[in-house]
């Protein structure tokens, strides 16, 4: 490298990163759903508890801030519900459509 390039600032503020939102990682929400759905009872608060934990720590390491990373955690587990609620939904109008009724 040049080095004229070595001594080039390009900010005079401290960079930092600024990770996707939690609630927005698509994929994510939609394996955690997934896995809630297959579990339940101790089983799924522990994978819960876990899964959350870890995607905090990984917040943390990027440098995020105690209340961001709350706020991050928290419109991810609402996503993970919004999602768990619609999959539920799916299936109910699926029987619906199939000539099956739960409430006659």
């Amino acid at each position: 490298m040049s080095a004229a390039l070595k001594d080039v600032r390009f900010s005079e503020s401290e960079e930092r990163v600024v990770p996707f939102p939690l609630a927005g990682q698509v994929g994510l929400v939609r394996r955690c759903a997934s896995e809630l759905e297959n579990i339940h009872g101790q089983a799924a608060l522990h994978y819960w508890k876990s899964e959350c934990r870890a995607l905090a720590e990984r917040l943390k390491t990027l440098g995020c801030a105690d209340d961001a990373i709350s706020q991050q955690v928290m419109a991810f587990q609402t996503e993970v519900q919004v999602e768990m609620m619609r999959r539920y939904s799916d299936r109910l109008a699926g029987e619906t459509k199939d000539g099956y009724r739960l409430n006659p």
